[in-house]
């Protein structure tokens, strides 16, 4: 199944997502890995830990509907939009 590298930006917070160069704030600009190439990004993901860009990286499932990205589970549709209960606030809102 292919996935997306996702972080926390430390300083702000942020939810951020690998976007083949550096971290980007859209789930629309994340790079979508397959197979051995999503962990070997995982892995690479430590040396911004290090750095102090970002915190917990993990990788997460999505599937690919009409050539899109979508994430499988709900969580990762909430961290994508931000805030469910105030859509004028967050990523959904721009």
């Amino acid at each position: 199944m292919p996935q997306v590298l996702t972080a926390n930006r430390l300083k702000i917070g942020e939810v951020v997502y690998w976007g083949g160069r550096g971290w980007v704030p859209r789930f629309d600009e994340a790079e979508i890995f397959s197979g051995a190439e999503a962990e070997t990004a995982l892995k690479g993901a430590a040396d911004w830990v290090l750095k102090g860009e970002v915190v917990a990286p993990y990788l997460f499932d999505v599937h690919i509907d009409g050539g899109h990205a979508v994430p499988v589970k709900v969580r990762e549709v909430i961290r994508a939009a931000g805030p469910t209960v105030r859509t004028d606030l967050g990523k959904q809102a721009g």
